[in-house]
């Protein structure tokens, strides 16, 4: 098994070294990749693992993955950026750094509001007076749950 790795990962080696110096067009280089494959299947009994894969993917788009031009993205229907220029297209966006996203014309934040975190002193204080409150809800919930007299009143004579 890892001599068919070993026999594929050379096989790619030459074909991107073959790329690199123009001497294999796109289709050939496709009809190269895809028996590679099968031969590989065929003598391995699986798939080519997911490296070998990605190298193979590479050469099929190394045309799209190599070309420097900067502006491929405005020119090209469906770009393909290598890792580079992607990074550099990040870095040239303009990050929001003005702490402005929010604001409105009006120059109100319309944003999420967030709370600010409360100190020490007044969780304490918070604390102190919530207990206090519920001490109050309790007194007054036990004061109207307990058992209260009946009161029964009687109406005059109503045979009149």
């Amino acid at each position: 098994m890892a001599d068919y790795k070993t026999k594929l990962h050379e096989a790619i080696t030459e074909l991107q070294q073959a790329t690199k110096r123009g001497e294999m067009p796109r289709e050939v280089r496709i009809v190269k990749i895809e028996a590679l494959v099968e031969d590989y299947f065929a003598k391995a009994g699986e798939m080519p693992d997911s490296t070998a894969l990605e190298r193979l993917a590479d050469l099929c788009l190394h045309e799209e993955l190599t070309d420097t031009n900067e502006h491929k993205i405005s020119q090209t229907e469906y770009p393909f950026l290598s890792e580079r220029q992607f990074d550099r297209r990040d870095n040239r966006e303009v990050k929001s750094t003005t702490g402005m996203d929010g604001n409105a014309a009006d120059g109100q934040k319309h944003g999420v509001p967030t709370r600010r975190k409360r100190t020490d002193y007044e969780n304490r204080f918070v604390d102190k007076k919530s207990r206090i409150r519920n001490k109050e809800r309790k007194h007054r919930y036990v004061e109207f749950t307990k058992v209260q007299p009946v009161v029964v009143y009687k109406l005059g004579d109503s045979r009149a």
